[in-house]
């Protein structure tokens, strides 16, 4: 049948799994370069992979085997190998080659783009986020929301969160994954009907005493206030 392997040629595929895995656990890595350069995908990838290993040290990254482990992985990763665009992709990020990370995220690999997200929301660059999250980027605009959440930027949030639909809203309360750090988006999100944020910030104000704003709330419908503002009228 046209395509199959033959039992040989799968015997001599697990030999070579065999030869690089045994291989770089003995750190025989310059066989394993050797190897790599002469065609052999198990080889190029325990390759890669030994180097990623060593590459964090003291935790900040080793540049130079980052860099040889992102050449070793690159050929497998443009060949469509899920696993080696993974890699590739993290070790873009680690070590902040983001113009590779752009063209890749640009070519719709899935794991660029939503590393590249991360990437520019740890750098506080969120005009390029805003503008790839405009783009239809999914992972743009879910770090977007987070680091707009984390920033307490409570107008953009509620721009965000006033202009979508009742399934986006949901996915803006799960982005974000509980009650925002801030105040000022603490209430955005309560205000929105998010539970765990109206929770929070009813024993917020309990516990400081704000009896008129939580009184403000439960007129306006939110169960939590009213509930929490009736125990404080109990107790005082």
């Amino acid at each position: 049948m046209a395509g199959s392997r033959s039992p040989s040629d799968e015997v001599s595929d697990a030999a070579r799994w065999w030869r690089a895995y045994a291989l770089a656990e003995g750190d025989q890595v310059d066989e394993l370069r050797r190897l790599a350069a002469a065609g052999d995908d198990h080889a190029r990838r325990q390759l890669a992979s030994w180097l990623s290993d060593r590459a964090f040290p003291y935790g900040g990254p080793d540049l130079a085997k980052l860099d040889e482990a992102i050449e070793v992985i690159r050929p497998l990763a443009d060949a469509g190998d899920d696993v080696a665009e993974l890699w590739l992709a993290r070790w873009l990020a680690d070590s902040d080659r983001l113009d590779e990370l752009r063209q890749r995220a640009d070519r719709g690999r899935y794991h660029a783009g939503r590393l590249l997200a991360r990437s520019l929301a740890g750098h506080d660059l969120l005009g390029e986020l805003r503008r790839r999250a405009d783009s239809g980027s999914y992972h743009a605009w879910r770090e977007l929301v987070k680091r707009l959440a984390d920033r307490d930027m409570d107008e953009e949030l509620g721009e965000l969160i006033t202009s979508a639909d009742a399934d986006t809203r949901l996915q803006i309360f799960d982005a974000v994954g509980g009650s925002p750090p801030g105040m000022k988006a603490l209430r955005v999100f309560a205000d929105a009907g998010h539970k765990a944020s109206q929770r929070h910030l009813g024993r917020l104000l309990a516990r400081e005493g704000r009896l008129d704003e939580l009184g403000q709330r439960a007129d306006n419908g939110d169960e939590y206030a009213r509930h929490l503002l009736e125990e404080a009228l109990r107790d005082s």
